[in-house]
């Protein structure tokens, strides 16, 4: 087993496949968590029950490399009290006004964000082959969103939900373009770390939920979709994608999120009874070649 594992770690194609995977459910038990659990309690227990596992099974590696989080905490604050607190929080909200698969490709964006705000802030340089990739990506995205019409896009509506997704979206891409600033040590003790401060976060603003009437205790279904969204979506694809950016780098790693669309789509064919159509297998074959097209250029280094 250990064999195995030490295997898939040095594989970082595979690792950050799984990470998409991992979101691609989350997109379908968002939806599925309507009317069994309020959305911010709900990131709310989902960052207490991760936070409860890390710290179960890394509290020995927590305590030592609490020293160095105590000198970086304003870093440690933004990526897990700002950008995933951020993220899920504005995700879970969108989730009451879009559909699951909408839920899913407003995530194929999310590389776009990161390479721009890359460019913004640091001066990345993008190679023209990596570009062309990102595009092709993004293109697939799009005949996935217009159901393979893309002269849709000049009326395309756009309700609050999709809105309220770019936000999440850029909390995100925040999140990715910092990774590689993390500091020195596991993926899974970084993410323990992150999950403390946004479990912060998400009780504060579980609290405003409360004061105006609009919580919602878990059901019985309320607590198994809390159960998966904490151990699938966010600790094994965290910790997943972490380990993806420390291997290929943000740029690179961010590519995968693309396979986000894809999945959700699939997964909301199959759990939620929606018709697959050809075009999503377009979009499938488009948001590949993207990837791989990208993969052959080497990330720049700032200028």
């Amino acid at each position: 087993m250990l064999l195995i594992i030490n295997w898939f770690w040095k594989k970082p194609h595979l690792i950050l496949t799984c990470a998409a995977l991992g979101w691609g459910g989350y997109a379908v038990a968002a939806r599925t968590a309507i009317g069994e659990v309020s959305p911010l309690l709900l990131m709310q227990l989902r960052w207490s029950l991760c936070s409860l596992i890390l710290l179960g099974i890394y509290w020995k590696q927590i305590i030592v490399h609490w020293p160095a989080v105590k000198k970086r905490w304003r870093y440690v604050w933004l990526m897990g009290g700002a950008g995933l607190a951020g993220f899920t929080s504005l995700f879970s909200l969108g989730a009451q006004h879009t559909s699951a698969i909408n839920l899913g490709i407003a995530q194929g964006a999310i590389p776009a964000f990161v390479m721009l705000l890359g460019l913004l802030l640091y001066r990345t340089a993008i190679g023209c082959r990596q570009f062309v990739g990102l595009l092709l990506s993004l293109a697939g995205v799009a005949v996935l969103i217009t159901s393979g019409n893309l002269s849709a896009l000049s009326t395309l509506e756009v309700n609050d939900g999709d809105l309220i997704m770019v936000g999440a979206c850029f909390c995100y891409a925040f999140y990715v373009l910092h990774l590689g600033k993390r500091l020195d040590m596991p993926p899974a003790i970084m993410l323990a770390f992150f999950s403390f401060f946004a479990l912060i976060t998400l009780t504060f603003l579980t609290a405003g939920e409360y004061a105006s009437g609009q919580l919602i205790w878990p059901s019985s279904k309320g607590w198994l979709i809390i159960f998966y969204v904490a151990v699938f979506p966010t600790i094994l694809s965290q910790t997943f994608f972490m380990r993806g950016v420390e291997l290929l780098g943000a740029n690179r790693a961010g590519f995968y999120v693309n396979l986000v669309p894809i999945f959700a789509a699939f997964m909301s064919v199959m759990l939620l009874s929606e018709t697959m159509q050809s075009y999503h297998i377009v979009a499938l074959i488009m948001v590949l070649s993207g990837i791989i097209l990208a993969e052959k250029h080497k990330v720049q280094k700032p200028i």
